[in-house]
């Protein structure tokens, strides 16, 4: 049996320094990095889904960001598929790949050897739950997987209207519960040797300072005028992009219309965004491979890949 490839993953929540980490590492290591996260494998969305600056990218090479068109699909598969082809040819160069992000699906997914039915799947089936979620709400579509399916109910949040129409469109073509095939990929055997690198903060108010500022930079930024224009190109789609639905857009259109104030969408921003820090502390808190780097006690990126590097000998990754 060939060895397995070593993979770094670091994980975690929202505004906890993942990329500047990510980078202090590559550069010590020879590693390149692939982003883990949904949003922003979308052009022209650099600000609003934190992507790596120039300056960052240009200190060490990223795969998986900005290479997507707002209109187009993609898929957790399309995600496993693309990020396995990056580790195999960041391996094939002697480098190690670092994964950074924090889309918990997407690592559990590519790390843990996930599989997926992509026979069931129907547009026709998927533009009917896709008005009905326009028109019913989130909540509704959500109390009807909880009638069918109450374990991926449990597991995913009423807001994530994607993963709820996914589960609701598998579990009617299929006949069965979409957790059911969730649990049958789960005991996949793992294709890479890896670790997740978590980084958090104790002081939970900490991390929600960050994130607020983190927000204030954003907009200092270009934000508003990112968000403009992508809110004029959801204004004449055919049907509105996944990205649409992305926090530091979707709190800005309702402003866009007139029917509240930047500052009421301002602050919409940093509560969704703490939120989702909250969820994916949740969510990273399952993973079997997790270790955590409190970095209120680190104080420093470099003390940070200190912790790191040590972490990884003592797993036998580095």
């Amino acid at each position: 049996m060939a060895e397995k490839q070593t993979v770094v993953a670091i994980t975690g929540p929202t505004a906890t320094g993942k990329t500047g980490l990510a980078i202090a590492l590559a550069k010590e290591w020879n590693g390149e990095i692939i982003s883990c996260d949904s949003m922003q494998i979308y052009r022209g969305l650099e600000i609003g889904t934190a992507q790596p600056t120039a300056q960052e990218r240009d200190q060490v090479p990223h795969h998986l960001i900005g290479f997507l068109d707002w209109e187009e699909k993609f898929s957790v598969s399309d995600y496993v598929s693309l990020a396995g082809k990056a580790i195999m040819e960041i391996c094939s160069q002697g480098k190690l790949p670092i994964l950074v992000g924090g889309t918990g699906l997407y690592a559990r997914s590519l790390l843990r050897g996930f599989t997926f039915k992509e026979e069931c799947r129907s547009e026709e089936l998927r533009e009917q739950l896709f008005h009905q979620a326009q028109e019913l709400g989130p909540g509704e579509m959500h109390r009807r997987l909880t009638e069918l399916d109450p374990i991926s109910a449990e597991i995913i949040h009423p807001n994530n209207t994607k993963r709820v129409l996914r589960a609701l469109e598998y579990t009617i073509l299929s006949g069965e519960p979409f957790s059911q095939q969730a649990a049958r990929s789960q005991k996949a055997e793992p294709v890479y040797r890896y670790v997740m690198l978590c980084p958090v903060f104790r002081d939970r108010q900490k991390l929600y300072e960050r994130i607020n500022l983190r927000v204030d930079e954003m907009l200092a930024a270009g934000l508003l005028e990112e968000a403009v224009a992508f809110f004029r190109f959801c204004q004449t789609a055919r049907k509105l992009p996944t990205a649409a639905q992305s926090i530091g857009y979707k709190e800005l259109f309702p402003y866009f219309r007139g029917k509240i104030s930047l500052n009421e969408a301002v602050e919409s921003i940093k509560q969704e965004s703490r939120r989702y820090a909250k969820r994916q502390l949740t969510w990273f808190a399952r993973e079997p491979q997790i270790r955590y780097l409190y970095m209120d006690e680190l104080h420093s990126i470099q003390a940070a890949k200190k912790m790191a590097v040590e972490i990884l000998r003592e797993e036998g990754v580095l």
